[in-house]
């Protein structure tokens, strides 16, 4: 059953697609069960920076490069929601280095889009990044792109979403689970197979491999530090580098080869830090054709969607929770959600 009479909702996956979703329905007062086959900083998004940057994001990569509207709007509804989690979000802005040329394209496709950017010197940038390379000679700083820590947003939302009523389960769901589900199912899962045949839109959605470098022996930069193929931040007390993109893979093993040009970029920020001594994270995520998300109704009746950000699920999460809950509830779901419907690919 979908529409206002709705009441209880089944929500699959328990990423920040799932659990923002699952938080959504169950402030517009909704019976909400996540079901996930892993913990919530164990997904993808947990195995994430929490990057909420649609300026380096749309600019930097191709496939979403007219989505810069799309983004900032959806960056625009993070205060609130982190307001009503206690959570805080890192506001300091980012901090871009590296070659000449490489800094000079960014500035100016960062002006010919509006967008706030200003030049910082080579005093401003090895104070935020100590160790950084003595060849770079400056940088770039925007306030346009923030950030939020992945697991403690994760923790903050699944207890929130306890508090209003709502469970949270470990388990592993297949097709014939969701058919005796009475009321709306919310996939949120990724790119997964084995529901294929629950959401047919599933079938477009490829997986994308990402690996991440963590260690604890550096100090963190003051804000996130963007360059040439990785940036790098501080997060769980030491420094996170990202991210490694390897469409077409779904596997979570740690690959030092698909890692060669994200160690060579952070070694070439950081010259003298020993590179033996950073450890990889992977993670699975899910793209669609356009590279946004899918978010609303699937053609399955009763079946809504949430799945498919590419590398941007932090960024989009709650607007993609305000569309789907929308959807489920019968309400309005705004002017972005024709942007994100399921059915835009025919």
């Amino acid at each position: 059953m979908t529409g206002p009479g709705a009441d209880s909702v089944l929500v699959v996956g328990a990423g920040v697609f799932g659990l923002a979703t699952a938080l959504s329905l169950a402030e517009a007062g909704l019976k909400v069960r996540v079901v996930a086959d892993a913990e919530p900083g164990r997904t993808a998004s947990g195995v994430a920076a929490g990057m909420l940057a649609p300026a380096f994001e749309t600019l930097l990569d191709p496939p979403i490069h007219d989505a810069l509207d799309l983004f900032l709007a959806a960056r625009d509804l993070w205060p609130e929601l982190a307001a009503r989690l206690g959570l805080t979000l890192d506001r300091s802005g980012t901090a871009a280095t590296g070659g000449a040329d490489w800094t000079d394209r960014l500035e100016a496709g960062f002006r010919a889009r509006g967008l706030r950017i200003g030049r910082a010197g080579r005093s401003e940038m090895e104070a935020w990044l100590p160790g950084l390379n003595p060849r770079y000679a400056g940088g770039l700083l925007t306030p346009e792109d923030w950030r939020i820590e992945p697991r403690v947003a994760l923790a903050a939302m699944a207890a929130r979403l306890a508090e209003l009523g709502g469970t949270l389960e470990r388990r592993r769901l297949a097709p014939e689970d969701l058919r005796g589900e009475s009321g709306p199912i919310v996939l949120a899962t990724g790119a997964d197979p084995a529901l294929e045949a629950a959401a047919s839109e599933l079938q477009g959605l490829a997986p994308i491999k990402g690996q991440i470098l963590w260690r604890g022996d550096l100090a963190p930069p003051a804000r996130v530090i963007r360059t040439e193929g990785a940036y790098l931040l501080g997060s769980e007390g030491g420094v996170l580098a990202g991210a490694t993109m390897e469409p077409g893979r779904r596997d979570l093993t740690a690959d030092a080869g698909a890692q060669a040009g994200l160690r060579a970029a952070v070694g070439a920020l950081l010259p003298d830090a020993p590179p033996e001594a950073w450890s990889a994270r992977a993670g699975v995520r899910a793209a669609s054709a356009d590279g946004l998300p899918l978010a609303g109704f699937a053609s399955q009746p009763g079946v809504f969607l949430a799945v498919g950000a590419r590398r941007n699920g932090w960024l989009l999460a709650p607007l993609v929770a305000r569309i789907v809950t929308a959807a489920v509830t019968g309400e309005d779901a705004g002017a972005w959600a024709v942007r994100l419907d399921p059915a835009r690919f025919g």
